[in-house]
């Protein structure tokens, strides 16, 4: 304590709690500041006596500021029920050394309490955390606001804060004695597993995985119809509820017809490559399988659309061919009309059937995207779309690019782009840990949207397990060229 005093944290009452030197070694201020508070080296905290500080007073000239040898510069806060003060041999800056005070409160809050009031009787109950976080942020000549402020997140990875999942732990425990019970089993988590994408020890009453396989499309067709280009895109998502460590096998009726695939991490990639069988242990919960694109040599769309677009001075007109090969349910079409468009005709807006009857589909116009919007529910998609809208000036232009979303009926259950669908799906339990096993049971799932897939897997057991697939579309856009 000869050479720095430091860091001092007292009880509002002037109890000293703790004492560091370590704080605030700021020696090298090239231009000296007047201290605030000049103590002589009769105070507590220096050696000298008094009798040699009058001496050293007197010799000095009364007109003139000195700045004695042995001067300190003390700066102190309360913050509720404590008191925090910085004592330093050196000329320094008082801002910063209350904002080094007010920083270093609001850290040792983040460690110690949640309502941010500190307590006497937190600082005495923590004196090693406290004294280890002095260190990491005691200002330098380098940094005199403090070390390591600059990144919070450094302090926080040499010295964790206190887990909450300690106190629910220990609250559980208690709540468990209470019932009577010879254990406590916690919630199983990730790091008590030795696969890290699934905890261990899960239970659930029922045993339910559902497969949902979502195809998206992107194509050019000429003015006749014919395809330019195509691409399909489709991904794998799957909702698992599954107890124990259930080991997956996922086969397709004919995965040659998809490439360029991309697996999550729990699929075995060496298995797909030798096999074509997609053989995982799946996370808990609602995870994405895979991903695929794929490029047929030949293919056909679901839904077509042939335009004519006649452009004018004031405005257009357009007439859509809309002709669909499958069975749909729900069709959105999207067309933007243009940045320079004002909207249509409402009264011009007409649809009709092949059979000259008059369909009505809901009609939208966004304004801010300069959209039309039509919506078929449940009606004849096969049919004839025709309009006028009005532009500011003759150079606007339709986009070639026209959305169209659709929903197949549930009773084509075979609906897929290359007929891809899911021939088998097995659940047995992990070699490593064969506790738990799993029965085939058929359940039809109700929110099927393009046709379910009923499993029936080729292991027996105890428990049954809800099995199902559904196929369906997410997006097809079309690029219309005239």
């Amino acid at each position: 304590m000869a050479d720095s005093v430091g860091l001092l944290l007292l009880a509002s009452n002037g109890t000293l709690l703790l004492r560091s030197s370590t704080a605030l070694q700021l020696t090298n201020i090239p231009t000296p500041i007047p201290p605030i508070i000049h103590l002589p080296p009769a105070s507590p905290l220096g050696p000298a006596s008094a009798s040699a500080a009058s001496e050293s007073e007197s010799e000095s000239d009364p007109g003139e500021h000195t700045h004695p040898q042995h001067s300190l510069c003390c700066c102190n806060l309360i913050k509720h029920q404590l008191w925090l003060a910085c004592i330093t041999r050196a000329d320094i800056e008082p801002a910063i050394v209350f904002e080094y005070l007010n920083r270093f409160y609001s850290l040792l809050s983040t460690y110690l309490t949640t309502n941010n009031q500190l307590n006497p009787t937190q600082i005495e109950a923590n004196f090693d955390l406290v004294h280890q976080l002095i260190h990491l942020t005691a200002p330098t000549n380098e940094s005199p606001y403090g070390k390591n402020w600059a990144d919070p997140a450094l302090i926080h990875e040499i010295i964790p804060t206190k887990s909450k999942s300690l106190v629910k732990f220990i609250s559980e425990a208690t709540e468990t004695l209470s019932k009577g019970k010879s254990h406590h089993q916690p919630k199983p988590t990730i790091f008590s597993s030795t696969i890290p994408w699934r905890p261990t020890g899960l239970e659930y009453p029922k045993q339910e995985i559902w497969l949902d396989l979502i195809e998206s499309i992107s194509a050019i067709v000429d003015p006749d119809g014919h395809i330019l280009s195509f691409e399909l895109v489709g991904i794998v998502d799957i909702q698992s509820r599954l107890s124990g460590l259930p080991d997956i096998s996922l086969k397709f009726s004919d995965p040659t017809k998809i490439d360029r695939v991309g697996f999550h991490s729990c699929v075995r990639y060496s298995r797909w490559e030798k096999e074509k069988l997609v053989s995982f242990v799946p996370p808990d919960g609602r995870f994405r399988l895979m991903s695929y694109r794929s490029t047929p040599s030949s293919a056909s769309l679901p839904v077509t659309i042939r335009p004519t677009v006649t452009l004018g001075e004031q405005g257009g007109s357009f007439i859509l061919l809309i002709s669909c090969h499958a069975s749909v349910a729900r069709l959105v079409i999207r067309w933007q009309l243009g940045r320079l468009a004002t909207g249509v005709v409402s009264d011009q807006l007409l649809c009709r059937a092949r059979d000259g009857r008059r369909i009505e589909p809901v009609w939208e116009w966004e304004e801010a995207r300069k959209q039309i919007r039509c919506t078929f529910e449940g009606i004849d998609t096969n049919c004839c779309l025709s309009g006028l809208w009005t532009h500011r000036s003759k150079e606007n232009e339709p986009s070639h690019a026209i959305q169209v979303d659709f929903e197949s009926k549930s009773e084509s259950p075979n609906l897929s782009f290359q007929g891809l669908k899911v021939d088998k799906l097995d659940i047995k339990p992990h070699p490593s840990f064969p506790d738990h096993h799993h029965q085939p049971f058929s359940h039809h799932h109700q929110q099927t949207r393009a046709g379910l897939a009923a499993l029936a897997a080729p292991f027996g057991t105890r428990t049954a397990v809800s099995k199902g697939v559904k196929m369906k579309f997410r997006s097809a856009q079309y690029e219309v060229r005239w």
